[in-house]
């Protein structure tokens, strides 16, 4: 005997009756109603028992299958909107970057390893200056334009250096040009800044801003690029 769920059923005797599981009970829907054939659904479960010499058959539909398109929208739906992201995100830097890149166009642009190295010199110079770093001046310079600055050893450099830094503050360097020049790169700035103390060399009350504008000669040093002079 196998298991039949709980249903109404035909009892072989021409009503259907209510069969709890595991026997029939006096539950009856209609004596006058026609036997259920069994319909014939595929991949349906069909179980029978047998009950007073009939076979009650009862068949039981297969779930209706889950669909998993749902994931796949989301899945598509999560995508662009990863997409939408990004752009929103790519395409002002692009335009920054563009905007920046347009405004150092043609001479005034690095085009080339040896001048993006001079550019690199004209920085690290600016640096040693704020910072008081010898090593970096020596790195970023001459012998030859070390001594005309008077400036040969790091005793002399550090303190100037040092001095420079109590006289300014907000000190900034914007590239404004690079160009050859026989064989050697010019590169242009505008230098701005607060100054602190007056030409008597007292405090001011209150900082002055003033910019000045430099080129740099950068020359060839072996496979390095320093700055030979100043104008």
């Amino acid at each position: 005997m196998t298991t039949t769920p709980p249903g109404w059923y035909d009892d072989g005797h021409g009503a259907n009756r209510w069969w709890d599981g595991t026997r029939w009970t006096e539950r009856v829907a209609g004596t006058d109603a026609a036997p259920a054939a069994s319909p014939a659904v595929p991949g349906a479960a069909v179980h029978g028992v047998q009950h007073d010499g009939a076979t009650v058959t009862a068949v039981a539909a297969p779930p209706e299958p889950k669909s998993s398109r749902w994931i796949v929208w989301v899945v598509i739906g999560a995508v662009v909107l990863v997409a939408l992201i990004g752009a929103a995100v790519a395409i002002p830097l692009l335009t920054l970057a563009a905007s920046r890149v347009g405004g150092l166009a043609g001479e005034d642009t690095p085009v080339d390893a040896d001048q993006k190295a001079a550019v690199a010199a004209v920085e690290l110079y600016d640096d040693a200056w704020q910072d008081a770093d010898c090593q970096a001046f020596m790195a970023s310079t001459t012998e030859a334009f070390r001594a005309q600055a008077g400036l040969a050893d790091c005793s002399a450099f550090e303190t100037e250096a040092e001095g420079f830094g109590l006289a300014v503050e907000d000190y900034e360097v914007d590239l404004t040009g690079v160009r050859r020049s026989d064989e050697a790169i010019v590169v242009s700035t505008t230098e701005t800044y607060s100054r602190l103390v007056g030409e008597d060399g007292n405090p001011l009350d209150e900082p002055v801003d003033e910019s000045i504008d430099w080129e740099y000669t950068v020359v060839a040093d072996g496979d390095d690029w320093v700055i030979d002079s100043l104008e």
